[in-house]
């Protein structure tokens, strides 16, 4: 195992407390600009981050890949606190592009349903998965979600979550709403939306330095 976590992150990390993923770049990067940061790996699979909290524990953000093989991440860590950070298309109407939610349960298309740890600071959300973004299949899995109402979609945090069960991680996953699948599709969006949506990022990046400094 150390040989393949070695692999994916470029080192082995040691007395880590929290981990930060993303599959979103942009957000990896100006996180990295607002932490303080102590080495910088991109020799492995995943480019990642060490990085020092207010009280000198030690951190880890990583940028994962987008959708199922985000797992991949957390299935390197055990009995670790990990914090997930996506974009989730909305099929509920009680949320608005540019809202942050955090997941409570995320379900799979057979309907196994894995808890998330929360913050309570944020509404709670039910999330399904799709594999996609545009296309028949998208549409399937959407439908399949709206079935085990499911309030949002994701790419990544089903199966993560269901990583996390088995690795002991505590995993909290705090997703933006970006688009409302097959109404307000993510290449649709107008001018406000998409200021809404910076907005939501902004929001989004000093929540997780919030919850960086309360650990």
């Amino acid at each position: 195992m150390n040989k393949i976590i070695e692999t994916m992150l470029g080192h082995i990390p040691n007395n880590v407390s929290l981990v930060i993923v993303t599959p979103l770049p942009s957000t990896f990067n100006k996180l990295s600009k607002k932490i303080d940061i102590t080495e910088y790996y991109d020799s492995g699979f995943f480019e990642n981050y060490n990085f020092k909290t207010a009280n000198n524990k030690i951190g880890m953000l990583i940028l994962s890949p987008q959708g199922i093989a985000a797992k991949d991440v957390i299935e390197l860590f055990s009995d670790t606190n990990i914090l997930f950070f996506g974009m989730a298309g909305c099929l509920n109407s009680k949320y608005k592009i540019g809202d942050l939610v955090e997941v409570k349960e995320a379900i799979d298309k057979y309907k196994n349903n894995t808890i998330l740890y929360t913050t309570e600071k944020y509404p709670k959300v039910n999330c399904g998965y799709s594999p996609c973004l545009v296309g028949k299949f998208a549409q399937k899995y959407c439908e399949i979600a709206r079935e085990n109402n499911c309030d949002v979609v994701d790419m990544e945090t089903t199966y993560c979550a269901q990583t996390a069960i088995e690795k002991k991680n505590k995993l909290t996953t705090l997703l933006l709403i970006s688009d409302i699948p097959e109404i307000i599709n993510f290449w649709e969006l107008s001018d406000v939306q998409k200021k809404e949506l910076k907005v939501g990022r902004e929001k989004a990046i000093d929540e997780i330095i919030n919850h960086i400094n309360a650990l």
